[in-house]
């Protein structure tokens, strides 16, 4: 169940999201490809997130859906670790190109070795 106090805690979560990137409402609104309304109403505790609306906010922010989800209590809190798996896959799937795949993973195994050998 989706009470008043999660409903807090979501807007205290997207509160959060638009202030680390430096957003307006009207900011958020036009990334997420929501109406303003919308944003401000989540803000205000007045309304609980609905599945759409939390895809559009993952699109917006560029975060994986699973977060919006959590943050929404719609999803159990993630094991430690697991957030930064789902936004590395997040990532990895958002290139575009072979080329970049290919490069992401070349740099993640250096990162490996690196810490392997010391």
């Amino acid at each position: 169940m989706f009470g008043v106090g999660q409903n807090l805690r979501f807007a205290e979560w997207l509160q959060s999201e638009i202030d680390k990137r430096g957003w307006s409402q009207s900011d958020c609104a036009r990334a997420c490809e929501l109406n303003r309304a919308v944003i401000n109403k989540l803000l205000n505790g007045k309304c609980k997130p609905q599945p759409v609306t939390l895809m559009a906010i993952s699109r917006g922010f560029k975060i994986p859906v699973e977060t919006a989800y959590r943050a929404a209590g719609l999803l159990p809190p993630s094991n430690d670790g697991e957030e930064s798996t789902q936004e590395l896959i997040h990532i990895f799937h958002s290139l575009q190109s072979p080329q970049s795949k290919a490069t992401a993973i070349r740099l993640l195994k250096a990162l490996l070795a690196e810490e392997e050998n010391g």
